[in-house]
């Protein structure tokens, strides 16, 4: 396969970024995008050079392909009928609204012999790889526990889910990426403060079946945008913070930072995509990942509302 020809669904604020980096890629080219509004639609495809779909399906068509960005609630359908045209996906996170219809679509992308990744983009931070090498290194000793802080002031476009499938679930997915490892058992309260439709904060704590524990706090009620992961081990500590992507370390008396080059996530996460497509390598994300840290946010959800622990088990 030579250039890969990529439909994006949905051209609200993300989506408009998934278009931008696809234009800019040098093994894909943006074919067409879709969008329910027409005029929106219009002017992004206007900026890119790109073509306007006048239906889901004449994007679906046109393309090698598809990476939809519409509202969580959408998600299902829309990528049913991507994989039953038999075009690679990207969904970006949470992959559905229900861990049911995310192993409804792996099933059918096996049997139709298709790419399905989730965009679950904090994978492709590289500050996350630094932090991952610390651990996989053996310099912060055994890894005793995670905390993780993703607050920030309003949901802003979000409106069908709430800060559990919005922010925790980045943290939940990290939290297995980094440590290899399962969750054993989940805790959590969440609940609302200014929101009257969804939980606009939540506190998860996650026992692993290797031992670890996981602290996860998510929050639509701070004024000021906070991304932070400490992963404290045996030797030291290790503190993420996701937006400047560098690393502060401490082991015993000795303190330094890792930093490096800025590198936008979604750039590395679309040439992932891209090139597991053309066949030159494998997706970060599995879907089986995407599905993993679905379940977990819902069963979350589920100890909030039971308001005790709730034993962890996959499907896939």
């Amino acid at each position: 396969m030579s250039e890969v020809k990529v439909s994006v669904i949905g051209v609200g604020f993300w989506g408009r970024n998934h278009a931008r980096v696809i234009s800019e890629l040098e093994d894909a080219v943006l074919e067409a995008i879709y969008d329910l509004n027409p005029s929106v639609a219009q002017r992004v495809a206007e900026r890119f050079k790109c073509h306007v779909a006048s239906s889901l399906e004449e994007a679906i068509r046109r393309s090698d392909a598809v990476t939809i960005c519409t509202p969580t609630s959408t998600h299902y359908e829309i990528a049913l009928k991507v994989i039953r045209e038999g075009r690679h996906l990207l969904v970006e996170k949470p992959m559905t609204m229900r861990s049911i219809e995310a192993l409804k679509l792996i099933s059918e992308a096996e049997r139709r012999g298709v790419l399905l990744t989730v965009g679950h983009i904090e994978r492709f931070n590289m500050g996350v790889h630094r932090l991952l090498e610390l651990v996989e290194k053996g310099s912060l000793g055994e890894v005793l526990s995670i905390r993780a802080k993703r607050v920030s002031g309003g949901a802003g476009r979000i409106t069908d889910v709430g800060v559990m499938l919005d922010l925790a679930i980045h943290d939940l997915d990290l939290a297995m990426f980094i440590l290899r490892d399962k969750p054993k058992t989940i805790y959590s309260i969440a609940g609302r403060r200014l929101s009257t439709e969804h939980e606009d904060y939540a506190y998860v704590m996650i026992s692993m079946q290797g031992g670890g524990q996981v602290y996860v706090e998510s929050s639509w009620l701070t004024k000021s945008k906070v991304r932070l992961m400490e992963v404290t081990g045996t030797n030291g500590v290790a503190t993420l913070n996701f937006l400047t992507q560098e690393v502060s370390v401490v082991l015993g008396n000795e303190e330094f930072k890792l930093s490096g080059e800025w590198v936008e996530p979604l750039k590395l996460e679309l040439e992932n995509f891209v090139k597991s497509v053309r066949g030159y390598s494998k997706p970060l994300v599995s879907a089986v990942d995407g599905y993993r840290a679905l379940k977990c946010a819902e069963l979350a959800l589920k100890s909030s509302e039971l308001g005790r622990p709730v034993e962890v088990e996959f499907e896939l």
